[in-house]
């Protein structure tokens, strides 16, 4: 439970973050984009938050532990060849003036991440997630370049990531 409640804080964390993205790109309504995400973001992160404070008081079992020790190092390797992708492909893309393309890559990078979290950590909410950030990423690529294609790629990862979070915590 502890775990899952981690997992669904970062889920809720990041997605409120790309959320913010999509609605700075959303052309037209974006002080009510920004307030609706404000709203949901305060909600699902303080739902995150108080599902840690719960559950850090719990004791790991020492199965929990053998198992963290045994895929710990491949869970960090993972997780920063992730930011250095994701660091490597905004400079490369900045490099060549592709900057529409951020997010698309991204999502790309993104999900590709929690692939193998998905099979590391055995989170099957994972998998949906990750396969709905790329597909959603290559899908907003048949949108002519613009402020719209970015607002959709964005919330193509904010709002799996938030749907994500909110499944785990009510199922915790």
């Amino acid at each position: 439970m502890k775990g899952s409640a981690k997992g669904a804080l970062i889920c809720a964390f990041f997605g409120s973050a790309w959320m913010f993205w999509a609605a700075v790109f959303a052309p037209g309504a974006r002080s009510a984009s920004l307030a609706l995400v404000t709203t949901v973001t305060i909600a699902i992160v303080a739902w995150a938050i108080s599902r840690v404070r719960a559950t850090r008081h719990y004791q790991d079992s020492a199965a929990d532990r053998e198992r963290w020790a045994s895929i710990a190092l491949r869970y960090w390797i993972n997780t920063a060849a992730e930011w250095l992708l994701a660091a490597g492909s905004v400079i490369a893309l900045a490099h060549f003036r592709r900057y529409s393309l951020i997010p698309q890559l991204l999502a790309v990078i993104i999900g590709l991440h929690f692939v193998v979290l998905a099979r590391l950590l055995r989170v099957s909410a994972y998998s949906k997630m990750s396969a709905t950030m790329i597909l959603a990423a290559l899908a907003t690529l048949l949108i002519p370049d613009g402020n719209s294609r970015s607002a959709i790629a964005c919330a193509g990862i904010g709002l799996p990531m938030w749907i994500t979070a909110a499944v785990m915590l009510s199922e915790s």
